[in-house]
């Protein structure tokens, strides 16, 4: 029953893999780089301004003492972290103590030139960071050792990318596990449609899990699908069985009659040997009409004149027809019909189907029995009982009577094709109505139809 992967099986499980994958991994990273960038940020952004803070600093200390006192007040405000330059006319004014060892005179003056706000310098294992101030007369350099936000930048770098790496190694676990997950249901279904092709057996059903998902759906209706193939085919065997016992009748009368017929020896008139003949093809032709019948209306191919009925009219005229046999069978009859009760349908077709209700009411009829047929209106439908008093249908046979060629008759005691109720349960349902039956053995058979105003 398992199956081996197919190429287009496997192409289909990596699709998904990459698919799903590239998704989660894409968001993670888009969601890390987003996050490094935002501290990179924040943190170059709180060293600038710092600079800027030193900056103005020095600018307030200059408007307050003046430039040429300049060195008196700020080289006790000196900071370990900040290197000062003041140049007046290009010519150092004043020069803090950590910047005279650093020996930065070319570089400074380099990007003065280049005349940017803020420039970085990289010295063995420090990195500066400075910002320039140009006056008519005079520039300010102030810069900031920012080595150690950097070395945590550089940490946050190594710590995202190992989270890359170990979100790539979950995506791929993560992608590994949806596709198993997603790829059990379909694979349940691809074995028991191939157990189905290989073995021919319809009992056997997709394995659901309760999982509320589009493959549990689908699961579910396939099964109901299998489920109504399975009834079908039943129905289809049972039907060709049933086709071939009720043709295999008369076909072999018509040929025992035709070979006595031709036999020399024979005293068989050639005359009621062709009636004989001719007896059996209409039994044949009978059977096979109906089901032809059966298969337009059902296929909706057969073309249906409406009009509107009177109710009462299409009665009278199916009672006419089985006037002659009631009588020979001493039944009963009694009719109840407003006259103005109307139905709108095929008259021909409708008086089709009474009339094999009717037929049945008279051949499962007890001897003296009894048929009464009553028309209400309910609401806004119109309901039609036809009700006797026969032998009645056993409660095993009621839901498959209305299935071609199926008897409660087993033995087939009485004449007939089986056919006469799923014809009735055709057109009815042509005609948007409804068909009901409540029978009990010995006690009668009651039918509704129920007609749409």
């Amino acid at each position: 029953m398992f199956l081996k992967k197919s190429n287009f099986f496997s192409k289909i499980s990596v699709k998904i893999l990459l698919w799903y994958s590239a998704i989660f991994i894409s968001n993670a990273i888009f969601l890390f780089l987003l996050a490094y960038f935002i501290v990179s940020a924040t943190l170059r952004d709180k060293e600038t301004t710092s600079i800027s803070l030193e900056m103005e600093k020095i600018l307030l200390d200059i408007q307050k003492y003046g430039l040429s006192n300049i060195d008196k007040h700020i080289s006790h405000k000196e900071k370990e972290d900040f290197v000062i330059e003041i140049l007046f006319k290009n010519k150092p004014l004043y020069v803090s103590e950590n910047f005279k060892k650093l020996e930065l005179g070319n570089k400074i003056i380099e990007n003065i030139k280049s005349k940017k706000k803020f420039f970085t310098i990289n010295l063995d294992d420090k990195t500066f960071k400075f910002q320039i101030y140009q006056a008519t007369s005079y520039t300010i350099v102030v810069g900031k050792n920012v080595a150690s936000t950097e070395e945590l930048l550089e940490k946050f770098r190594e710590i995202f990318f190992g989270m890359i790496l170990f979100t790539m190694l979950l995506g791929i676990i993560g992608g590994l596990i949806a596709l198993r997950k997603i790829l059990l249901p379909i694979k349940s279904i691809t074995q028991t449609a191939q157990y189905i092709i290989n073995t021919g057996k319809l009992n056997e059903r997709i394995k659901v899990e309760n999982t509320q998902d589009e493959l549990y759906d689908l699961s579910v209706i396939i099964n109901k699908m299998l489920d109504k193939i399975e009834v079908l085919v039943k129905s289809l065997k049972e039907t060709i069985d049933n086709v071939a016992h009720d043709l295999r009748t008369p076909l072999t009368r018509i040929k025992i009659t035709s070979e006595l017929a031709l036999s020399e020896q024979s005293k068989l008139n050639p005359k009621d040997a062709l009636l004989s003949c001719l007896d059996e093809s209409d039994k044949i032709l009978t059977l096979l009409n109906a089901i032809v019948d059966i298969s337009q209306i059902e296929t909706g191919s057969l073309k249906l004149n409406i009009e509107r009925i009177q109710l009462k009219k299409l009665i009278d005229d199916v009672i006419d027809l089985y006037d002659y046999v009631i009588e020979e069978h001493n039944i009963n009859l009694s009719v109840k019909c407003n006259e103005n009760i109307y139905i709108y349908g095929d008259f021909n077709r409708l008086r089709q189907a009474l009339s094999n209700l009717m037929d049945n009411a008279i051949k499962y009829n007890k001897p003296n029995g009894k048929i009464s047929i009553k028309a209400l209106e309910i609401n806004d439908k119109i309901c039609l009982f036809i009700r006797d008093t026969g032998i009645g249908i056993d409660a095993k046979d009621l839901p498959y009577i209305f299935e071609r060629l199926y008897r409660a008759d087993k033995s087939r005691s009485k004449q007939g094709l089986g056919l006469g109720l799923s014809l009735v349960k055709a057109i009815i349902k042509a005609h948007e109505a409804k068909i009901k039956v409540k029978s009990k053995l010995t006690c009668g058979t009651i039918f509704c139809i129920i007609f749409h105003h």
